[in-house]
């Protein structure tokens, strides 16, 4: 890696503080500061110490101002304002770092894509577990074919607590699901073809925000035959919990299962006659220390080198792995499971295409953008 960057950050809440110390710590620099809210400005530059850095209440000031000064920009706004905050950066040609989703609607992902296009090197989206070492050691198992073809899969998603009132949501299943939706697709390397969903509620929770349920099941199929669910809820009272089940013909691969928290990442390859094959391994989470986001511990490994990779792409100018068009493919998926959660279940069928007018006609011709 050559000299540190020069980063701007804008959205400084709970994840953009979560980034802007990761780039800190990694011995990058921290020039500019932006976020609609003042407030949440200044509380930003004292815990980030960074009394004098430069300020901005508007990113379209904020990239003419810096266009020449600033290297990257990690953008972590509230989802609703992703597009329009990362537009003015994207057309500064500056490479961005976008907490995901694309926006909380499918409609405007469509059209922020149309006015971007599909090139790689300009958005790395924050989907932190295509860089999470359990994770990417259970991918290296399954393309090797130790458990056969992929006959299920089971993606299990689970916060402790609910999010803090400054979250803004347009439902769990949005939100919350994008993450294993895109775990999915990474893991199975296909696209869903069917989806449908339940939205719940559960005894005993109190939320500060309405996301319409705190517990959800989607299930879905793939064209190769392979069926699959999402199990999302804010309800694991015993911590964050975040583990995938991998069923196949040959044996199974059960990567996360609770084990206490902070604690253990085991991935656990089960083989045909029932015993476990020596390539399983176990990954430890991150021990922190004072207040920290309750997913943290588990993907703070992931969220750094997210951010070194993104980092060694800009310098060598290679495509970014996780870009506008991969997490596009997710937004579809989990917007499929959000209209069939509120229409008591009905299937969506889905299609994917290179060609983004036929992506998105698919998408309205079955039911998923608003005519």
């Amino acid at each position: 890696m050559g000299k540190p960057f020069n980063y701007g950050v804008y959205g400084v809440g709970r994840i953009g503080k979560v980034h802007a110390a990761i780039v800190q710590e990694q011995g990058q620099r921290i020039v500019a500061l932006g976020d609609d809210v003042q407030a949440a400005v200044e509380a930003a530059q004292e815990e980030l110490n960074l009394g004098a850095v430069r300020t901005f209440n508007d990113p379209a000031e904020m990239a003419q101002a810096l266009a020449d000064e600033i290297d990257a920009m990690i953008i972590a706004s509230h989802t609703k304002d992703h597009a329009r905050h990362a537009l003015p950066f994207v057309q500064a040609q500056i490479p961005i770092y976008l907490e995901k989703p694309l926006t909380d609607n499918l409609q405007e992902a469509f059209a922020f894509v149309e006015s971007i296009g599909r090139d790689p090197h300009q958005i790395q989206i924050g989907l932190q577990r295509r860089y999470d070492p359990a994770l990417l050691y259970t991918k290296s198992l399954l393309q090797a074919g130790l458990i056969g073809e992929i006959r299920e899969i089971r993606c299990i998603l689970r916060d402790q607590f609910p999010p803090p009132p400054t979250y803004s949501s347009r439902g769990l299943i949005i939100d919350m699901g994008i993450h294993v939706a895109d775990e999915a697709i990474f893991f199975l390397e296909e696209f869903p073809n069917e989806v449908w969903a339940s939205l719940h509620h559960t005894k005993g929770y109190e939320s500060p925000i309405d996301e319409g349920g705190d517990t959800a099941f989607v299930t879905f199929t793939t064209p190769s035959g392979v069926v699959g669910r999402l199990d999302l809820s804010r309800t694991h009272s015993s911590g964050y919990n975040n583990e995938t089940y991998i069923i196949g013909t040959r044996g199974t691969l059960h990567t996360g299962r609770f084990a206490g928290y902070p604690g253990p990442i085991h991935v656990e390859l089960w083989q045909h006659d029932g015993t476990m094959h020596p390539k399983s391994k176990t990954f430890e989470m991150t021990y922190l220390k004072g207040d920290y986001p309750e997913f943290l511990p588990r993907f703070d490994k992931a969220y750094r080198r997210a951010h070194q990779q993104f980092r060694a792409d800009v310098e060598s100018g290679t495509p970014f792995a996780v870009t506008q068009n991969e997490v596009l493919d997710a937004q579809v998926f989990v917007e499929a499971a959000h209209r069939s959660a509120l229409q008591g279940g009905k299937r969506y069928r889905l299609e994917r295409h290179e060609d983004l007018a036929k992506y998105k006609a698919a998408c309205l011709t079955n039911g998923l953008l608003d005519k």
